[in-house]
């Protein structure tokens, strides 16, 4: 492990490494410093080496590296610098898209293929087998792409995909980057969706949710760990509405299904309301599934709650946008299959079914008991009919309230034409027209017994004849109809049983609107004789009204009063009985709280007491379980145990739970023998160690002594030999080495007269410069001597004058 003292030297150092093609060591230097306990406290170069080494990483393709090193790196900053993570991650992600594209670009250059036909292998993760590898050897010009996905592309997207389950991993517990978090989320999304990954998006789905059900699960180990704030929840709620958008651009229905699941849990944990927006974008894309799935029910009533979400925004839709959510609600709810009006319970079909919807619409916030016939109620009540086109308005009138049997179709024909016209309403045009071939089918029913196929044909002309069959079928199974197809005949009719009470209940249903029609004429034609009738009639009833109105007014006061009377002692007697009452369930209360005061206290005094003894003895038991398993521990290794009898001749109690049941001084006083007895026993086993080891070595020595003397005259001959050897090779060596001498020196001295001419003329030569140097050193040495002389004269004078001055000043003191 390499150290240094500050991180710009591990990041200068790394550049000097790369430079020199070593970027294996350049990494290993990098990662040394970011898991170094020297550099734990964030500073600015860490940045700067954390970058450089997931640019080293991601050249290199070293996704496990780039993982190790940023859970360092997290490590380090997580407390102190959260921007600096956010910062790096985003740089590490960005890298590997870059490298991704230019990976896709170069592959694009090679084949000349476009990125789509490039991309049809299934599994990134998947492990190359020995076959493929031999297959791709000896491929020819045709396996060229797939060598090019193999070599270029694959590991590349690779990469990309590890380093964002990499970024997902790191953030997966750390609240403070959630939008970090959710940006990982939605760039993982639309690699997904680019790359047509589709194994990867499950797996990607399965991490979210693990990671959600890790923050969200409780653990007894973890009590103090706070819940995720209403922020959090709002973050991961749209990262699931983003993860259910992908799921349904690429046809995952199957995983769009469990992304709801994900919604309806998170949905469940906050306390808090979601926001308007995303909940209006969710019900959205619920409604888009439900579609596929075939789930018309639930695709009408997620536009309802569509609808409903979008006049509470902020600033609502404009009256357009509003009008057409409206349309496609009716639509939607007209187009839901009509429901059987008898349903047999017994059907296993039928309640599979039934458990699977009730799941769901809890699943949803539903109502448990949706239906088609409720969902018109809930779009009329809330006023979406109202809001809804003039088109769709008259369709709902002539499928829901009006009765034309045979013009049904013709007045709906330029209604649909003009709906298909809009793509957001054209989905419902097959379903619409279903639905008005039943009503039509209903409406027969009602009318005819027996009808040919041509005229049936002919009135139902949004459908042919092969959908008319199936639709008959379909809603005959339902006992929505009971008409039957005679195909010999060419005819409709009913069934023999229902054609008899369906006539006679609808010929008095029509015999009776005739009546009403019949007397609204007579009405009208003899109005003036009935007014007439009605005056004369109005003017007795007036007369006998004037003669007993009085008569009737003294009774009806006089029983007035009586009832008046009554009441008042009757509200006497309640209030008196009401205040007995409450006097005596006061008293009884008094008695009762008195009682229970008592029964309070002596239950209290009760526990404590009883709790006193408890702790009293808890703690008794748990320093003789202490004492128990100390002595069991030292009994483990005691081998007195193993032979000694107690009192009643049974073994030696060896286990704490057995120990445990004894009481403190039993335990003492069996514990104090038992150490006695072990510290005589081994004792005794130590002394006869010493003896036996005594013999033994006794035993050894003396057999020792006659090998030792075999071995001693053994290694004497031994050596003896060796010497004979050894003065034999040094005899041949120094006979060799004598003849070689004399020849090299007979081969030498043939060079005698030159080496002694070249010694004279050295010789000579330093001679003569010899003689020089001792002449230069004479006259030097004379010069020193000549200087020594000159400078003693000078002295020798200096002095003398001295003298003298001396005592020409000493006489004329004198004088």
């Amino acid at each position: 492990m390499q150290h240094f003292a500050k991180p710009e030297n591990a990041l200068k150092r790394a550049e000097e490494l790369c430079a020199v093609g070593q970027r294996d060591a350049a990494l290993v230097g990098m990662y040394d410093v970011l898991s170094s306990k020297r550099h734990r406290v964030w500073q600015p170069s860490m940045e700067l080496v954390m970058k450089r080494y997931l640019e080293l990483c991601v050249d290199m393709r070293k996704a496990k590296a780039a993982k190790d090193g940023l859970i360092q790196y997290r490590m380090v900053c997580q407390q102190i610098n959260v921007a600096s993570m956010e910062s790096v991650l985003r740089h590490f992600m960005d890298l590997a898209d870059k490298a991704a594209e230019t990976a896709i670009a170069k592959a694009e250059e090679i084949t000349g293929l476009n990125a789509e036909k490039l991309l049809d292998f299934d599994d990134l993760e998947a492990e190359e087998t020995p076959e493929s590898l031999m297959m791709a050897t000896v491929g020819g010009g045709a396996d060229s792409k797939k060598r090019t996905d193999r070599l270029i592309v694959t590991p590349s997207l690779k990469f990309l995909w590890e380093s964002y389950r990499t970024v997902l991993d790191v953030l997966r517990n750390n609240t403070k980057i959630d939008e970090l978090y959710r940006d990982t989320c939605m760039k993982a999304f639309g690699f997904c969706l680019k790359y047509k990954r589709a194994v990867e998006f499950r797996r990607l789905c399965e991490i979210l949710r693990n990671h959600i059900q890790a923050q969200t699960k409780f653990d007894p180990k973890w009590k103090d760990k706070e819940p995720l704030s209403a922020e959090a929840m709002q973050t991961h709620l749209e990262t699931r509405f983003a993860q259910l958008k992908s799921a349904i651009e690429m046809e995952l229905w199957q995983e769009a299904y469990r992304t709801v699941e994900d919604v309806h849990s998170l949905l469940a944990l906050m306390k808090v309301r979601p926001k308007a927006k995303p909940m209006a974008a969710y019900h959205g894309q619920l409604a888009r599934v439900f579609w596929v799935a075939g789930n018309v029910l639930f695709h009408a009533m997620s536009i309802v709650r569509l609808f409903a979400l979008s006049k509470t925004f902020a600033t609502p839709p404009p009256p357009e946008e509003l009008s057409m959510l409206a349309s496609r609600a009716v639509l939607a709810a007209l187009a839901t299959p009509c429901e059987s009006p008898v349903v047999d319970v017994n059907l296993l079909e039928y309640d599979l079914e039934h458990e699977k919807t009730k799941r769901m619409a809890t699943m949803l916030a539903f109502p448990s008991e949706l239906s088609r016939s409720s969902l018109l109620d809930e779009i009329r009540s809330k006023g979406l009919l109202a809001l809804a086109s003039p088109e769709v308005q008259q369709l709902y009138a002539l499928t829901e309230a009006g009765f034309t049997a045979l013009d049904l179709a013709s007045k709906a024909t330029p209604l649909l034409t003009k709906l298909a016209e809009n793509p957001q309403l054209a989905q419902y045009d097959a379903q619409l027209r279903r639905l008005i071939g039943l009503r039509l089918l209903q409406q027969m029913e009602r009318v005819y017994l027996t009808i040919t196929i041509d005229k049936v044909t002919s009135a139902i002309s949004v459908l042919t004849w092969p959908q008319i069959t199936d639709l008959i079928l379909w809603a005959a199974k339902r006992d929505l109809i009971t008409l039957r197809i005679d195909e010999k005949l060419g005819q409709i009719r009913q069934r023999a049983e229902q054609a008899n009470a369906a006539m006679s209940a609808e010929v008095r249903d029509t015999l009776a609107t005739f009546g009403a029609a019949l007397d609204c004429v007579r009405e009208k034609l003899q109005a003036a004789a009935i007014e007439s009738e009605k005056a004369t009639l109005r003017a007795k009833l007036y007369g006998s009204f004037a003669a007993t109105i009085e008569e009737e007014h003294q009774r009806v006061l006089a029983r007035k009063l009586i009832i008046e009377r009554r009441k008042e002692e009757a509200e006497r007697v309640s209030t008196e009985e009401q205040l007995e009452k409450r006097r005596a369930k006061a008293m009884k209360l008094r008695e009762e709280a008195a009682d229970e005061k008592e029964r309070l206290a002596l239950d209290a005094a009760a526990r404590a007491k009883e709790k006193l003894e408890k702790e009293r003895k808890a703690e008794e038991e748990e320093q003789t379980r202490k004492m128990a398993e100390q002595m069991a521990k030292q009994r483990a290794s005691m081998k007195v145990v193993k032979t000694k009898k107690d009192e009643d001749g049974k073994k030696i109690e060896t286990t704490v739970d057995g120990l445990a049941k004894k009481t403190r001084q039993e335990l003492i006083k069996e514990q104090r023998e038992l150490m006695i007895d072990e510290r005589v026993s081994f004792e005794e086993r130590l002394l006869a160690m010493a003896h036996r080891h005594d013999h033994i070595e006794r035993a050894r020595r003396e057999e020792e002594r006659v090998l030792l003397r075999l071995a001693w005259e053994k290694q004497q001959k031994e050596e003896e030999a060796e010497h004979l050897k050894t003065v034999e090779l040094l005899r041949v060596q120094a006979t060799e080495g004598r003849a070689h001498d004399l020849a090299e020196k007979a081969r030498l001295s043939q060079m005698t007269p030159a080496v002694e001419a070249f010694k004279a003329r050295v010789m000579t030569q330093r001679n003569v410069a010899h003689e020089k140097k001792q002449r230069e050193k004479e006259l030097e040495e004379k010069q020193k001597r000549e200087a020594l002389e000159r400078q003693a004269a000078e002295a020798a004078a200096r002095d003398k004058e001295r003298k003298e001055r001396g005592q020409r000043s000493w006489g004329a003191r004198r004088g």
